[in-house]
């Protein structure tokens, strides 16, 4: 800018920052941001929005589940951390080979935060199809499942839907490209932030894979923690859920 604009020459690079500044303006990094194209996104949205609804007013025989797949790999993901001040920093030594990869397929109960999920090396038509099953066996008695899906092309597949049927689970899909309406989006984050940013385990991958494992199982009973951590539950309600149950 200095190069640029006539009137600032002769400033530093520090002088021309502070003018910036006077001036409003400051750097910042940009935001991704995407805009759902699907036409049909109020009425998707409005009919997931009814079935929440119908969970709360029904909660013994109506439940509503949030379902997503998650893949993460042998090598950590560096991000920044907190550490000792100076030019050392920490290492992560990552192993020769491939970056062997895991996925996971789980699904989030809207009102209670428990979480089913599954993981394998793959998540496919099959793993998805057993996947059902999986869930409908922990809800035997339910006389219906609401599960909220992305627009994944596996899940439209004739022997997945089928399988969704079998197991009397409707399914609702979210609107295109609209990921900020699926609240277990937030579980990955968290997942990434406990468990993977900055992992020093490339050498063991299995070792990983039972990590991941140890903190989904923390859900696997339910947790108002989880529903307040993805925004199904506010901060007042939380507190005042913990009050009653103490």
């Amino acid at each position: 800018m200095g190069r640029v604009l006539k009137w600032l020459d002769g400033c530093t690079d520090p002088g021309i920052y502070k003018i910036l500044k006077r001036l409003g303006f400051s750097r910042k990094k940009a935001l991704y941001f995407i805009h759902s194209p699907d036409p049909a996104y109020r009425a998707k949205w409005q009919r997931i929005l009814a079935a929440y609804q119908e969970a709360v007013t029904n909660p013994t025989e109506v439940i509503l589940l949030f379902q997503d797949e998650f893949t993460y790999y042998r090598r950590a993901d560096l991000r920044q951390s907190w550490q000792r001040q100076g030019r050392r920093q920490r290492r992560r030594y990552h192993r020769a080979g491939a970056n062997t990869k895991a996925r996971v397929t789980a699904v989030l109960n809207a009102l209670t935060g428990q979480v089913i999920y599954r993981q394998r090396h793959k998540i496919g038509a099959k793993e998805l199809i057993d996947f059902y099953g999986q869930v409908r066996a922990v809800y035997p008695g339910v006389k219906r499942i609401y599960l909220v899906e992305d627009n994944w092309p596996i899940h439209k597949l004739p022997a997945v839907m089928a399988a969704a049927d079998q197991n009397n689970l409707t399914l609702l899909f979210l609107p295109t490209y609209a990921s900020w309406l699926n609240p277990i989006e937030k579980l990955w984050r968290w997942l990434r932030q406990d468990v993977l940013h900055d992992h020093d385990l490339s050498h063991n991958f299995k070792q990983l894979r039972r990590e991941v494992v140890a903190f989904l199982d923390q859900f696997t009973q339910g947790s108002l923690l989880l529903l307040n951590y993805v925004g199904l539950l506010s901060q007042e309600e939380l507190l005042s859920m913990c009050q009653l149950i103490c």
